[in-house]
């Protein structure tokens, strides 16, 4: 009878990345707009903008016929891989467990790399538009806090800033860094009891407050100066070729030992600059 219990062990190890790289490590996937399933080296995301009735100036006029206001976006699909080995002497049954290293380690590297793809979608300096994405449309607008530490009126104004532009109340998000949610933890109004709002907030929790729903994240650093970001889930597009390849094989040329392989096919794209802001101090 053949041994099947080391596919066993392989089908249980991508699996268990999977669920942790989906669920846990990414923060930033669940605040965009997924366009999966995409294929080709580019991929491009339709929009329709607004527009005004008009007067009926009498009776039995003719029909307005106006177009619509259309616009459209282009984004780059990127490959991002890895590899790492282990050596038959480690413990191979661990590799079923979710907590063990291994696992963990990968589907944080999953996790990171997708957030800084939709990081860089949002303060892209270029982002293609147009019919075939040969124009270039505006830089994302920024929200200075000038004194460098975030009180009360500052989310105030992030608030104003998507409300001035329509952007609908549902679905906003105010990813910050470690050092901003620091500062505004320092505020009475953000970190006071009274305010029962954001008490899972003063606990190092994500929560909601002033409609925004609070993320902190580490990887805003890899963009200079950045300290956050305020959006809508419209505002960005994250398309992906399909789910995170991951794959388990022995390698007979390495005194059998595991190769552990994944592999990542996405690009994202800034959709709409009335959606977001950035955050700098």
């Amino acid at each position: 009878m053949a041994d099947t219990q080391n596919e066993i062990y392989a089908q249980a190890y991508g699996q268990n990345i999977m669920q942790l790289a989906q669920q846990k490590y990414s923060k930033l996937l669940p605040t965009v707009y997924l366009k999966p399933n995409v294929r080709g080296k580019t991929f491009f995301q339709d929009q329709i903008g607004e527009w005004a009735m008009e007067t009926k100036g009498g009776r039995n006029v003719a029909t307005p016929n106006n177009d619509p206001a259309l616009a459209r976006r282009m984004g780059v699909m990127l490959d991002y891989h890895d590899n790492r080995m282990l050596d038959r002497g480690d413990e191979l049954k661990t590799i079923s467990d979710p907590r063990s290293a291994y696992t963990i380690a990968a589907a944080r590297s999953l996790g990171r790399k997708i957030d800084d793809v939709i990081i860089a979608a949002a303060v892209s300096i270029t982002t293609a538009s147009g019919e075939t994405g040969s124009t270039t449309a505006p830089t994302t607008a920024t929200l200075a806090i000038t004194t460098g530490s975030l009180y009360i009126q500052d989310v105030t104004r992030f608030k104003k800033a998507l409300d001035d532009a329509d952007v609908e109340e549902e679905d906003r998000y105010l990813i910050i860094t470690p050092s901003l949610m620091q500062s505004g933890l320092n505020d009475e109004k953000l970190s006071s009891g009274d305010y029962a709002a954001i008490k899972a907030l003063v606990n190092g929790q994500i929560n909601t407050f002033m409609g925004f729903k609070w993320i902190m994240s580490t990887r805003l650093s890899q963009q200079s100066g950045l300290e956050g970001l305020v959006y809508h889930k419209n505002a960005i597009c994250l398309a992906m070729a399909t789910q995170p390849l991951v794959k388990t094989d022995e390698r007979s040329d390495l005194s059998y030992s595991w190769q552990i392989y994944y592999e990542l096919n996405c690009g994202a794209v800034r959709l709409e600059e009335s959606r977001i802001r950035k955050i700098r101090t």
